[in-house]
């Protein structure tokens, strides 16, 4: 996760956005990443401001989801 992690710093906002996705809704349970990366990720976007600002809330949406019962 570490790799993707950093390509999420730098990438463009379509590439986070494919990216995202992935790891969000279509990799495989024992791929999907752990709440505390997604957290690290949701701050990225947050600290990118405008354009991820959108990314940011699917990352918390997740982190609700994955949090309830």
């Amino acid at each position: 996760m570490h790799t993707t992690t950093e390509f999420l710093k730098s990438a463009t906002i379509g590439e986070c956005t494919e990216i995202l996705d992935f790891w969000l809704n279509e990799c495989s349970l024992d791929e999907a990443p752990s709440p505390a990366i997604v957290q690290i990720w949701q701050q990225i976007f947050k600290t990118r401001g405008h354009k991820f600002n959108r990314l940011a809330i699917l990352c918390q949406q997740w982190l609700n989801e994955e949090s309830s019962p």
